[in-house]
C-alpha cells in the first residue's frame, strides 16, 4: 500500500512540475506580446487524430472572447496556434493553421517578403506545413528563417511567429517559390493555450 501511495504521490508531483514548465512556457510567451492582453485558457476536447487541429477551451464569451481572436501557445520560442471559430458562454472552438482549410498570410521577418502559410494535414505527419507565393526576388529567404503573420492579413495581428521555412522550390512560374514551414508551435502536444482579447481592425 505504501509503494502505491509514493507511486501516486510520485506522478502527482510530476504532473505537478509538467504544468509549472507549460505555465513557464506561457509566462515567457506573455511578455514576448506585452502588447497584448491575453486570457490563458485550457483545452478540454479535441477533433480525432494525433494533431490539435481542431480543439476546445474552457474559456468563452463570459472571458471576453470573441469569434476571431488569436490563439498562440508556449514552447520554447511561442507561436501562433489559430483562431476562435465558435465561442459560447464558457467555452470556444478553435481551429489552427495546420488544419487543411486554413490559410494565413505571413511574412519573413528578416526581409518582409510576403507569402501564403498553408495547413496540411497529411504534411503533419512529417510535421510540416506549406507555404507558396514567395516573391523573395533577391533570394534573400534560408532555410530556418523565421514567418511571422504580416501587416496585411485580415485575420491575424501582425508578428507572431508562425514558424521556420524548411524547404524553398522555385515554381515552374519562375517567379514564386513555395516549400515547406515547421511551425513553431508543437501541435501533437497542447494543453493550455493564451488567447489574445484584441480583434485584428481593419480600416473602414
Amino acid at each position: 500500500q505504501q509503494i502505491s501511495e509514493l507511486t501516486m504521490e510520485n506522478t502527482q508531483l510530476q504532473q505537478n512540475q509538467y504544468e509549472l514548465n507549460t505555465l513557464r512556457d506561457l509566462y515567457k510567451l506573455d511578455g514576448q506580446y506585452a502588447d497584448y492582453d491575453k486570457i490563458g485558457a485550457r483545452i478540454i476536447a479535441r477533433d480525432t487524430g494525433n494533431w490539435y487541429h481542431s480543439f476546445t477551451i474552457d474559456k468563452g464569451e463570459e472571458d471576453g472572447i470573441k469569434i476571431d481572436m488569436n490563439v498562440i501557445a508556449g514552447g520554447e520560442s511561442g507561436g501562433l496556434v489559430g483562431r476562435v471559430v465558435d465561442v459560447g458562454p464558457n467555452w470556444a472552438k478553435v481551429v489552427s493553421i495546420i488544419s487543411d482549410n486554413s490559410n494565413v498570410s505571413g511574412q519573413m521577418l528578416a526581409t518582409g517578403d510576403k507569402l501564403i502559410v498553408s495547413g496540411d494535414l497529411e504534411m503533419m505527419q512529417e510535421g510540416k506545413i506549406t507555404f507558396s507565393q514567395l516573391l523573395d526576388s533577391a533570394d534573400a529567404v534560408a532555410i530556418g528563417d523565421k514567418i511571422v503573420t504580416s501587416d496585411i492579413s485580415d485575420k491575424y495581428l501582425p508578428g507572431i511567429l508562425i514558424g521556420y521555412i524548411d524547404e524553398i522550390n522555385l515554381d515552374s512560374n519562375k517567379l514564386t517559390k513555395s516549400g515547406t514551414v515547421v511551425p513553431a508551435v508543437d501541435f501533437e502536444h497542447l494543453d493550455e493555450v493564451l488567447v489574445i482579447l484584441q480583434l485584428k481592425q481593419l480600416p473602414e
